[in-house]
């Protein structure tokens, strides 16, 4: 697929997204984009205007769910953040 679309009211180049591998990175600015590299390590990072993706995160993204009371977040492991266990 790469015919072009009117999206935005802009005429945009397609390309099936399927099956491809990113990044999930936090804007500075606030919001998050998906960062997706190619070969030579340069990088596109594409707005998320997809209101449902499904997302699976990798064996090796070292990344943690935290849980305190009625807050949950999503970060680097404790091991990369270098939490110390406080309770077993």
């Amino acid at each position: 697929m790469r015919e072009k679309y009117s999206y935005a009211g802009k005429p945009s180049k397609v390309k099936n997204a399927a099956s491809v591998s990113g990044v999930l990175i936090k804007l500075f600015g606030g919001g998050f984009a998906f960062r997706v590299y190619n070969d030579k390590h340069d990088f596109v990072d594409y707005e998320i205007n997809h209101d449902d993706l499904s997302i699976t995160i990798d064996s090796d993204a070292l990344a943690s769910f935290y849980s305190y009371k009625d807050q949950h977040s999503l970060d680097h492991s404790p091991e990369v953040l270098g939490l110390s266990v406080i309770e077993k």
